[in-house]
């Protein structure tokens, strides 16, 4: 009895009608495609049995070791990396000079997964709109008009020279230290034999003089020596000539002196004893 209702009722439902839960379709009207909807991601599967034994992919790991393995075989010098940096550095500037490169980012249009044609349409139109925006409102340039170089001051530019004549005089002292070493350097030749040590002529610096007896420098000392007596001045040829003549007027006086007492004794011999003559002078 109770298929027998079930059947009757089934057959009094209309045609158009749906089940229980579901919208009743109108007739004379096509229902719109459902929106697609994404697939879900599958699973990342870790520690799973490969799916062919014969063919197994590396491990991201070995493969960072293997990377760095050859890059430690191949290192690339600094050279090469300054030279490239240059490289990019020069096309930059290039491209500020043409104009190319400008603050403004000029959009890349690509249409995304699930978008329809409307909506990547109007998203280019928005982003066209932005640029055209921000290039009418951007503010005036002028890429071929250089800026004045700028002027060192005066006390900048003695500070440098003072700090390269620093530099410059910590060479030189390096230099002449580095010879220094050089020249004091002894090369012992092979099979050189030495016969007696070396001779110290020169005294340390930090060391203390004392005297020894006997190696006093006395004032007798300098007088004995052959050196010793002081030499007199080198007069000039007008007080040479002087001297000599006061000389020879001394020596002449001297033996005009001694003839008049030579005189004296004769003629007091010649008188007789009692008496003396006077002499006028």
């Amino acid at each position: 009895m109770a298929r027998s209702g079930s059947r009757a009722s089934a057959s009094a439902r209309p045609a158009g009608s749906g089940g229980p839960g579901r919208p009743q379709q109108l007739q004379g009207k096509q229902r719109s495609a459902p929106w697609p909807r994404p697939r879900g991601k599958e699973k990342k599967k870790v520690n799973c049995k490969p799916k062919n034994q014969d063919e197994q992919e590396i491990p991201f790991r070995l493969r960072e070791i293997m990377r760095s393995r050859q890059e430690m075989k191949n290192p690339v010098s600094n050279k090469k990396r300054k030279k490239e940096a240059q490289v990019a550095f020069r096309k930059t500037l290039e491209k500020e000079a043409q104009g190319v490169d400008s603050d403004i980012a000029v959009p890349k249009f690509r249409q995304r997964k699930w978008e329809s044609d409307g909506a990547y349409v109007q998203r280019m139109e928005q982003e066209a709109q932005h640029v055209l925006f921000l290039s009418k409102n951007q503010a005036d340039r002028q890429p071929e008009a250089q800026a004045a170089p700028k002027k060192k001051s005066e006390g900048k530019m003695a500070f440098q020279r003072r700090r390269l004549d620093k530099v410059r005089q910590r060479r030189e002292e390096k230099a002449a230290e580095r010879l220094e070493q050089e020249l004091l350097r002894d090369t012992v030749k092979f099979g050189e034999v030495a016969l007696q040590p070396p001779e110290l002529t020169a005294k340390p610096r930090m060391s203390i003089s004392r005297g020894r007896p006997g190696k006093k420098p006395l004032m007798l000392q300098m007088l004995l020596s052959p050196g010793g007596v002081s030499q007199p001045l080198p007069a000039s040829l007008a007080r040479q000539r002087i001297l000599a003549e006061e000389r020879e007027r001394a020596v002449q006086a001297y033996r005009a002196l001694k003839k008049l007492r030579q005189r004296q004794g004769t003629q007091s011999a010649c008188l007789p004893s009692g008496k003396k003559r006077e002499t006028h002078l």
